[in-house]
């Protein structure tokens, strides 16, 4: 061991890792929606084991994940992959679209809250704007807008095998922002988060999110890139296991005619699954990236 480091450690089999995850924790949501979950509230209906169970299937992956992304001796310069790539283009098309849909429904979601504005709520337009969550929403949309640009051109650069998406540094905070606002309005209800199990996987999510897109950027615009790989490949992998969860499991409900087993205030968000798609394709672009120490 070298600054506490293991040369012959990759991160690479934690590809295989969030496999295994997502298929032993998204069978288990599938089952808790449609056993333990109140769709009416949200909330926890029933106690079972299984609650437990996905925690810990969650706790020992993030703990792989950040054993083997932070004590790799095997890790590429922060660096991402030069010529096309078909796959995380079509991905990243893919994360753009339903982000503008999910910014399109934040829009929407506005305009109902100040539709049912009156004077009657304390009289203040900044406290409504602020006690409901309209402030949180106005700035997840822009952002989610922004964060649309910046994966479309994410997109195109790598259908073309061009990195004009690097000199884009100000987009490159679009998607971080989006999920940060986002998380910001999940705080607006005072609730106990624990007990309702969308959101709080939601939570978990967008945090990892956050500091994904935080180094994605930082390394596509070479600003400080430093460690960001190590981080960008342990938030990558516990984003996209969390994304699938949240995503896949009320997907597969919709798709076989179970959609109203979905709680009304946390229904299908569609961007979550085309956030899982996109990092998983991009952190396949990334692993054969990550042999090349020998480089460093």
């Amino acid at each position: 061991m070298k600054k506490l480091k293991i040369a012959n450690l990759s991160p690479t089999p934690l590809m295989i890792v969030l496999a295994v995850g997502v298929f032993l924790s998204v069978p288990i949501r599938v089952f808790q929606l449609c056993n333990c979950v109140d769709s009416a509230t949200g909330f926890w209906a029933a106690k079972d084991f299984t609650i437990i169970l996905l925690y810990i299937i969650c706790g020992v992956i993030g703990a792989l994940a950040f054993f083997l992304s932070f004590f790799s001796g095997i890790m590429t310069k922060p660096k991402f992959k030069e010529g096309k790539d078909l796959a995380l283009g079509i991905c990243g098309g893919i994360f753009a679209v339903t982000l503008l849909l999910d910014t399109v429904q934040l829009v929407l979601k506005f305009i109902g809250l100040m539709s049912s504005y009156t004077t009657d709520n304390n009289g203040r337009l900044s406290y409504y704007m602020t006690t409901s969550g309209g402030f949180a929403i106005v700035l997840s949309a822009l952002f989610g807008a922004l964060g649309t640009a910046y994966l479309t051109f994410v997109s195109i650069s790598a259908i073309s095998g061009t990195n004009k998406y690097s000199h884009k540094r100000i987009l490159g905070l679009g998607p971080v922002l989006w999920a940060m606002f986002r998380l910001v309005y999940h705080f607006t209800d005072p609730i106990n988060y624990r007990n309702i199990s969308q959101l709080y996987l939601e939570i978990l999510m967008l945090c990892f999110a956050m500091i994904f897109f935080l180094s994605f950027a930082r390394i596509a615009s070479e600003i400080n890139e430093g460690s960001s790989m190590m981080i960008l490949w342990f938030s990558g992998v516990c984003t996209a296991l969390l994304a699938y969860i949240c995503a896949l499991a009320p997907f597969i409900l919709v798709i076989t005619g179970k959609g109203e087993l979905l709680p009304s205030a946390y229904p299908m968000r569609y961007c979550d699954l085309g956030l899982a798609a996109f990092i998983t394709a991009f952190l396949f672009t990334v692993t054969p990236l990550t042999n090349e120490v020998g480089e460093n």
